[in-house]
């Protein structure tokens, strides 16, 4: 593990070339997914405790999943009773989304504009659906708990993190906040790609409370795989890829930094930045660091070099989000203009 607090000098031409950055930061659109469960409230809190740029808006959104007749009974049914049946769903949506409010409310107060809806449908679809026509910036969305110690991911979080056209978070409550409540330690997963880099600079341009800290990760991952022909390398074969892995980490992580430090001029309470270069699985490196620095936050971006345009089932981001022991936000590039 490399550096400590890199943010004691910050540049002056750093500060001038942030705050012309800082001056075409637009606000976000941020919307909430509930449904009233632990984890749905858990997300609330979470988002609640999130500092987002000045002028953001969060729109709190629970979908009232009503069933056809032919999913509950055997038998057609009165259609008083079906609309009975309607009514409950629908009013229960509501409450889920006044007891949102209220929580949020409670813990965020005033800084931040929320306002509320309620959608009918598959939550998957409905979600998706309202995000784009929104053009949120971000999805927030609780995980379904866990048995036996393993996190998972449900259905609709899944599938909203899998098809979503924005950035995703999979929120789940952090045990500590800190000495004030508030302090953020957020692990930063970084592999030189352009949605790697997206990932830096939504934490770069994000204001956070004073003491946070963010430490920079980037996993060389070695393909050991015996080839044919593999008799034929040489002895120092593995040792040479190693250390070209390793510089081309280092290089990538010293970008993030950089990006980082320049964003620290601008901050009343600078981050402190950290970073490490390891060798193994990228996701299996992620969620262990994440428990043993008690991460707050892991932020990566949706997929690597190799990876497609969707979170899919196998991926690092994918294995990430479902079995790390804190939120995990995935990043996808902004769409252009």
């Amino acid at each position: 593990m490399r550096g400590t607090d890199i943010a004691r000098k910050p540049h002056r031409r750093a500060s001038r070339d942030y705050a012309a950055r800082k001056s075409m930061r637009k606000a976000m659109k941020i919307l909430l997914a509930v449904d009233g469960s632990e984890d749905s409230l858990a997300a609330v809190e979470e988002a609640a405790r999130t500092p987002w740029p000045e002028g953001s808006v969060v729109m709190i959104v629970s979908v009232a999943e009503i069933p056809f007749p032919t999913q509950q009974w055997a038998e057609p049914i009165p259609s008083g009773s079906y609309e009975e049946w309607k009514r409950i769903f629908e009013e229960r949506s509501v409450e889920n989304t006044a007891q949102s409010m209220a929580r949020f409310g409670e813990i965020a107060g005033a800084q931040t504009e929320t306002t509320a809806k309620t959608l009918k449908g598959d939550p998957k679809i409905a979600i998706l659906d309202e995000a784009e026509r929104w053009g949120a910036d971000l999805i927030v969305v609780g995980t379904r708990g866990h048995a036996s110690g393993i996190f998972w991911l449900g259905s609709m979080s899944r599938a909203v993190a899998s098809h979503a056209k924005c950035s995703v978070e999979v929120a789940r409550r952090r045990e500590t906040h800190g000495v004030d409540g508030e302090t953020m330690r957020i692990l930063l997963a970084v592999d030189g790609s352009e949605f790697s880099d997206a990932a830096v600079e939504e934490i770069a341009d994000r204001p956070w409370p004073r003491g946070s800290e963010v430490h920079v990760i980037s996993v060389v991952q070695l393909h050991l795989t015996p080839a044919l022909g593999a008799w034929a390398l040489p002895d120092d074969y593995y040792r040479k890829l190693e250390r070209a892995g390793r510089e081309q980490s280092e290089l990538v992580i010293d970008r993030a930094i950089s990006r980082l430090r320049e964003s620290n001029a601008a901050r009343e309470s600078p981050l402190t930045l950290t970073s490490e270069v390891t060798v193994g699985h990228p996701a299996m490196v992620i969620i262990k660091t994440a428990s043993e620095w008690n991460a707050g936050l892991v932020a990566l971006g949706a997929h690597g070099h190799r990876g497609f345009a969707r979170f899919l089932p196998g991926s690092v981001a994918h294995a990430v989000a479902s079995h790390a022991p804190c939120s995990v936000e995935v990043v996808r590039k902004p769409m252009q203009d």
